[in-house]
């Protein structure tokens, strides 16, 4: 993770380089539940981008806000329709400009009759947040390893800000909350947006997922004011098998629009949520409605369908956020599936598993635990095996998982297990190695004034220890790994050392030692020689 600030221009300039990795044609599969966006939208998602997207999601706050202009008396204090239209075209160029968009020129239109549609520039609250979201999923899903969402997560909030504007990075285990703000004044307008994301990495208990995009913008003239405000709520659950439900009990979504205006007689108001539960029926209605009727029916219609195309523009950039493909398209997993969320437990029994026996027999255990609150996370365990010998069984188990596992029947072999848990909570991934290799061993002495020490990767090889500020000091043959001979030559403080002698090497499960037995050594300087017979003993630890 950087440490330094990032610019909003910077954050949202990177969500549209995923524009060109938004490509792949696979798309998703089919679904029954009429509510779930469908491939033709995922895939028009994916070939627009967000940028693309954002645009047309801002339509229905565009009309918003012009309708809140003309009951309030905005649109006459600028002058008119047009003026009106021109300073929302402006305004919301502004905050594309800021968003990191490589738009530089702002078209003419003139309208006749505005409706919301027409802009083919700028972006709104909504937009804003879209555009915002593609940052949130692809840094979430596979801009950032494990290790770097934990360090991020220690760390607190990142903060950032300048002309552009100013926003915050707020990432933890199971999620990330992303929050944009921006201000721009253009031909006697000032426009404030903030939008805030959600996004779960994630599920809890039930397997459930969640998106949240709020936005909040607001336009301001001559005293007066209008404001939108809008939140997207987009749930979604896994089944036991770690995979998305396509069917209606897998789904639920909630759009709730609120609207409201200064500077008239008296404050105007209107607020109304929309929705599909997770049983798949249709909810919400207005809430309120205060001070003036906003829609005649004709408006209210257009109205209604500006909200069907935000909520299912909405709907297919959540859905892409939770699915995998912002961050597939950058080379990684959906969040839940990368492995942070479940943490796989797996041990045997015997727990030796290197430089073991041939034909040892094990009893190999996996246990998924959610890492959020250490609960078992239930599902199933598949264990897939490298190399030799046995494995049973061979399909998923149920969690907690239990196999059973023959090591190959020769020495110096080795085999590898990988595991996979998939359930609700996610996926678990999580190995275990076994060889027969012969044992390796750190050798050093004990006693003496100096240690004499290096490593016997096989004890039926030669192997030398150097000590006493003396390379290669010691030098062992063995004629099996029970034990052989040794020779030590040397100089200290001018006098020549050497000698040598046989050796018995003893080992068990923890180590084990090297013992000295008829050993004859010399010292010699100054014309002077003189030997004795002194036994030594080495330390074996096992290496790792």
């Amino acid at each position: 993770m950087p440490g330094k600030a990032w610019t909003a221009t910077a954050i949202v300039a990177a969500a549209l380089l995923l524009t060109g990795c938004m490509k792949a044609p696979g798309g998703k599969p089919g679904s029954d539940n009429p509510f779930i966006p469908t491939r033709a939208q995922l895939d028009k998602v994916r070939a627009e981008g967000p940028l693309q997207t954002a645009r047309a999601a801002s339509k229905l706050e565009f009309w918003l806000h012009y309708k809140i202009m003309q009951a309030n008396g905005m649109e006459q204090a600028l002058g008119g329709e047009s003026q009106a239209v021109a300073a929302l075209k402006a305004v919301s160029a502004g905050f594309e400009r800021s968003a990191g968009s490589s738009q530089t020129r702002v078209p003419r239109l003139v309208p006749a009759a505005f409706d919301g549609n027409g802009l083919d520039a700028g972006v709104m609250g909504i937009g804003y947040g879209l555009v915002g979201g593609a940052v949130t999923g692809g840094m979430l899903a596979g801009g950032l390893s494990n290790d770097q969402i934990a360090d991020a997560a220690r760390k607190g909030p990142i903060t950032f800000g300048d002309e552009d504007g100013s926003g915050q990075v707020d990432i933890a285990q199971n999620g990330m909350d992303t929050t944009l703000e921006q201000t721009v004044s253009a031909d006697g307008v000032t426009g404030k947006v903030k939008t805030k994301i959600h996004m779960d990495a994630c599920p809890d208990a039930e397997g459930k997922l969640v998106v949240t995009i709020e936005s909040e913008s607001q336009m301001s003239a001559g005293g007066k004011s209008g404001t939108v405000k809008v939140k997207f709520r987009y749930e979604r659950w896994l089944d036991d098998d770690a995979h998305l439900i396509d069917t209606a009990d897998g789904f639920a979504e909630e759009l709730q629009i609120a609207m409201s205006g200064t500077g008239a007689k008296s404050d105007l108001s209107f607020s109304e949520d929309y929705g599909f539960s997770r049983d798949g029926k249709e909810t919400g209605d207005i809430n309120s409605q205060k001070g003036f009727s906003i829609f005649r029916p004709d408006e209210a219609r257009h109205t209604e369908q500006l909200r069907d195309g935000t909520r299912q523009l909405m709907g297919a950039m959540a859905e892409l956020m939770l699915d995998g493909t912002l961050s597939k398209a950058i080379g990684g997993d959906a969040p839940w599936e990368s492995g942070r969320c479940v943490d796989l437990q797996v041990r045997s029994d015997p727990a030796k598993r290197s430089a073991a026996k041939p034909n040892t027999a094990y009893t190999v255990f996996a246990e998924p635990r959610a890492k959020s609150d250490g609960r078992p996370a239930g599902g199933t365990v598949k264990a897939t095996l490298s190399g030799e010998r046995q494995l049973n069984p061979t399909d998923k188990v149920k969690a907690d998982a239990k196999f059973d596992y023959a090591n190959p029947e020769k020495k110096d072999l080795s085999a590898r297990i990988d595991f996979v848990a998939r359930s609700k909570r996610g996926v678990g991934k999580a190995n275990l190695d076994f060889d027969t290799r012969k044992p390796g061993y750190h050798v050093a002495s004990v006693g003496g004034e100096c240690t004499i020490q290096g490593d016997a990767p096989d004890l039926e090889k030669p192997f030398s220890l150097s000590g006493c500020g003396i390379s290669n000091y010691f030098t062992f043959t063995p004629s099996s790994a029970a034990g052989g001979t040794f020779r030590y030559n040397g100089s200290i403080m001018g006098a020549k050392i050497s000698g040598g002698g046989s050796y018995k090497a003893e080992v068990d499960e923890n180590g084990g030692t090297i013992q000295s037995t008829g050993q004859q050594g010399c010292a010699g300087a100054g014309g002077r020689t003189g030997c004795n017979s002194r036994a030594l003993t080495f330390k074996l630890t096992p290496l790792k």
